[in-house]
Formats: C-alpha cells, sequence, structure tokens
C-alpha cells in the first residue's frame, strides 16, 4: 500500500505541480514573499539619500546605480542556470555557471586595465542533490509540497523514497519531545529566523532547540522544517545533520507548512512521501582569481569576495562583487603614483563549497607585506520586519554583523568610518574575521535573506550599496595614511 501512495504522489509532484489547489491563494497566511513582490517591494528611488560631508565629496562618484546594475547582471547569470532546467540552481563551483560569473566580473577588471591571474584547483567532493519531490496524502487528497527543498549535506531517501505518518512537534525543543515517539515518523518543526537563511532555530547553527538533532538522534524516518518567513520562498540554510545518520531534511515555506499543520491540528492522519537523490560531484574542477592593480608602492590592499551564490544570490554575493567592481573603477581613474599601495582583488567560487580555494590563497600569500584585508560579501540589504502575521519591507537598510581585526586606532577608523557614510552597524562586534587572522582586516555583512529565493535584486537597494562602499573606500585611504606597524 505505501509503495503505491509513495508512486503516486511522487507523479503528482513531478508532473501536476499543482494537483489539490497547492498554490491557488486559497492556502495564503499573511502578506508575503515573493508572492506579494509587486506590493511590497520599495523603489530605490525611495530610500532616503545620505548626506555627504564636505570631506567626503571626493566619494560622491561612487555610484549606487551602477552597482545595481552589476548585481542584476551576475543574478542573470543564476537565472540562466535555472532556466537551463537545474533544479538545484545557482552560480555553483564548477558548472558553467560558476565560469560565466568569474569570466564576467574579470573582463571588467581587464577593461579597467588591471592584470588577471587564474589558478585552477579541484573540489575532491560537492553534494549536489539532483532530483526530489515530497507530497502527502490526507484522506483520499494527495497534496503536492510544491516549495519542498533539501538542506544542505542531507542525506538522500533510499531509491524507493520514503512514506511516513507525519506529527507536528513545534519548535522541536526538548518538551516537545517528552511523550511523543518520533522513530519512523515524518517529524514537521517550525523553524524561525534568528535571524536570517542559514540561522534559523531549529538548526544547530542557532543553537537554541537543536530540534533538527534531536529528531535526528529520536529515529524519524525524515525532517521537514517549516521556515518561519511569510510568503512562498524556497530556503536552503545548509548544515543539515549528518547523512550517515540516514534522515533526509527538507524545508517548505510558511504558506505550504501552516496548510499542513492546520490539516494535523483537525486530528486527521497525514502520510507524507519524499523521494530525494543526492550526487557527490567527484574532483569538481574550478578556479579562483586575482586581480592586481598595481600602486606606488609592493605593500598590498587584498579586497576578496566569493561569487558562489544559491538562488539568484542578489545580497549573497552579487552585491558584494559590484561592490568590488566599483571600487576597482575608482581606483582605476587614477594614476598608479596616486595609489599609495598595490590593490588585489581576490575572488573564489567556494565559499558555501568547503573555501578550498580561499584556503589556497590565505596558505600561498605573503601576508607580512599585507596592510589591510577587506571581505566583501552582503553589503546591502532592505530592512525587513515580521508584522503579526505579515512580512514587511522598509525604506531602511538593514545593520549588519561587523568585525574589524587590528590595531585599536585601525578598529576605531572602521567604526567611525562605517557610522559616517550611514552602515549601521551591531552593537556588539562579531569576533570571526573573514579570509585570514595574519593581516588586519575588516568587514560587514548582512545574514537576513540569504540562500533563500528571497535574495532577489529588488531587497538589494542601491542606497545600501553606495553607502557602504564609500565606507570601504574612505576606510583604504585612511589605512593607506598608516603604517604597517600602526594597522597591526
Amino acid at each position: 500500500m505505501k509503495q503505491w501512495l509513495l508512486i503516486m504522489i511522487l507523479l503528482t509532484a513531478w508532473f501536476t505541480g499543482t494537483f489539490a489547489r497547492a498554490q491557488t491563494g486559497e492556502y495564503e497566511y499573511g502578506t508575503g514573499l515573493p508572492r506579494d513582490l509587486d506590493e511590497l517591494a520599495v523603489p530605490d528611488s525611495d530610500y532616503p539619500d545620505w548626506p555627504l560631508t564636505p570631506e567626503a565629496e571626493r566619494y560622491a562618484s561612487i555610484d549606487g546605480e551602477r552597482m545595481k546594475q552589476w548585481v542584476n547582471r551576475i543574478c542573470a547569470v543564476s537565472l540562466k542556470s535555472r532556466d537551463d532546467g537545474n533544479p538545484y540552481w545557482g552560480r555553483l563551483p564548477g558548472t558553467p555557471y560558476d565560469r560565466m560569473t568569474m569570466d564576467l566580473v574579470n573582463d571588467e577588471f581587464e577593461r579597467l586595465g588591471m592584470t588577471v591571474q587564474r589558478t585552477e584547483f579541484v573540489i575532491p567532493d560537492d553534494w549536489t542533490p539532483r532530483s526530489w519531490a515530497a507530497a502527502y496524502r490526507v484522506g483520499d487528497e494527495v497534496i503536492s509540497l510544491q516549495s519542498v527543498f533539501p538542506v544542505g549535506e542531507t542525506a538522500a531517501t533510499p531509491a524507493g523514497g520514503v512514506t511516513a505518518e507525519a506529527v507536528w512537534l513545534g519548535l522541536g525543543a526538548e518538551p516537545d519531545f517528552l511523550g511523543r515517539d518520533v522513530k519512523g515518523k515524518a517529524v514537521v518543526i517550525y523553524s524561525s529566523f534568528v535571524p536570517g537563511g542559514r540561522s534559523h532555530s531549529a538548526s544547530r547553527r542557532a543553537r537554541l532547540f537543536y530540534a533538527n538533532q534531536r529528531a535526528t538522534e529520536r529515529g524519524a524516518a525524515m525532517i521537514i522544517n517549516v521556515m518561519g518567513v511569510p510568503g512562498d520562498a524556497r530556503f536552503n540554510p545548509l548544515g543539515a545533520p549528518p547523512a550517515r545518520h540516514g534522515v533526509p531534511l527538507v524545508t517548505i515555506n510558511q504558506d505550504e507548512g501552516f496548510r499542513l499543520r492546520d490539516i494535523l491540528g483537525s486530528g486527521r492522519k497525514v502520510e507524507v512521501s519524499l523521494s530525494l537523490d543526492i550526487e557527490i560531484r567527484r574532483n569538481v574542477k574550478t578556479a579562483i582569481s586575482v586581480a592586481r592593480l598595481e600602486g606606488a608602492s609592493d605593500e598590498e590592499i587584498v579586497i576578496a569576495a566569493h561569487t558562489d551564490g544559491f538562488f539568484q544570490g542578489a545580497m549573497d554575493n552579487a552585491a558584494g562583487l559590484a561592490s568590488g567592481l566599483e571600487i576597482a573603477r575608482f581606483y582605476a581613474a587614477m594614476d598608479a603614483a596616486e595609489r599609495p599601495r598595490t590593490l588585489l582583488f581576490m575572488l573564489f567560487p567556494d565559499h558555501h563549497h568547503g573555501e578550498l580555494g580561499l584556503k589556497m590563497f590565505e596558505a600561498n600569500h605573503d601576508w607580512d607585506n599585507v596592510a589591510v584585508v577587506l571581505t566583501l560579501e552582503h553589503p546591502s540589504q532592505t530592512q525587513l520586519y515580521w508584522y503579526n502575521d505579515d512580512l514587511m519591507t522598509s525604506n531602511a537598510i538593514g545593520a549588519f554583523r561587523w568585525n574589524a581585526l587590528g590595531s585599536d586606532r585601525f578598529v576605531n577608523v572602521v567604526r567611525d568610518t562605517l557610522r559616517q557614510f550611514g552602515v549601521s552597524i551591531y552593537t556588539l562586534m562579531n569576533n570571526k574575521p573573514k579570509l585570514t587572522r595574519q593581516a588586519p582586516g575588516f568587514h560587514i555583512i548582512d545574514h537576513v535573506i540569504y540562500h533563500t529565493t528571497l535574495d532577489i535584486p529588488d531587497l538589494v537597494p542601491a542606497e545600501g550599496l553606495e553607502r557602504s562602499t564609500r565606507a570601504f573606500v574612505s576606510i583604504i585611504d585612511q589605512v593607506n595614511g598608516m603604517s604597517l606597524d600602526e594597522l597591526r
């Protein structure tokens, strides 16, 4: 019986896609994204302009609209990946879209007069889901889960798939499991952003409830995280329990999750079927690149950005790449004698895939000659709010997690300059630098919408790109007035 049910469910999911009115609007809960983007999108012109002080007027040529155009061009590579029929889509290492992104950015570096060196390397193993489908049966009705998405590094199902009775475990905290036998069940857990696409409450990363770990250890047949964001997005938070446990972990959006919750709340029995095929790609060939802009000395400013991204990856990390191109344009317009130090722009394609390229660069670079390292990640995002059952956008720029590593004087320069240019940061500094600890460095990073289909250009304000990039260049200019010893 279960084998017949699985076949029927998966055929429904694969070939009809809209069985049982799954996404017609009847089961929407609150205003949400991306389905209500027409209503919630904020035009770039609606964000308040941050005025430049007279001494900062030299940065007026740094243009948010130009950077936004680059964000759109880079996201177009991801959309081609989707439109070419890849279910696991984006700018992923070792794919044509990896090479397209690298070529797009490096061609611009070369157009600006920079020399580019590429270094190939191999990723030994790369987890890649190839196909998946899920649906559930309640009574005689079969309902496809259109938003189901496998969590990075999770286990595959057996070839015949898995069918199990669904149980709702709330937030998945220890009290939620009391008196509940979840062995062999499809464990459904509601997970809220804390604050974003990777750090969510059910994950081990959040250090809150350890819900997914607990369900795995207690023998669940599968785990379904209902991602607590109003709307119909897709989610790939990474960080699944180790695949050796054999328990597949998937996400669904809140619209579908709340419909499932309501059915379970009525006391009806629900059986979920899931099929998930995983390929471990072997010896994936890709490359890092370093673009060099000579300065008046051989001391260096290293600027790094990752090119890979899930889904459109507008904030993560098309925005970082766009900021890097604008920094390069600003300094390339000067004579070499006006640049006190040489600038290196390092691109790496595997931030979400082991960072072997970054580690290779770090291990082989001479850091004694580096004045500062700037890592460009997620430098602009619309401030979002959860407002009762709605998701609400605003015409504000979100605040950033941040780190600065170096002398007290350098850290103060970073903090004060970000404030001067209207870049809001968390009150407490994160203690994890990016790229390396072998030289002074700094970064800011927003981390709400990444690893989701909410990460779109509409939520990457040109004004935010402009503020952060002007601040970055001002910090570099101030760093260029300090010696290596003063920075350390």
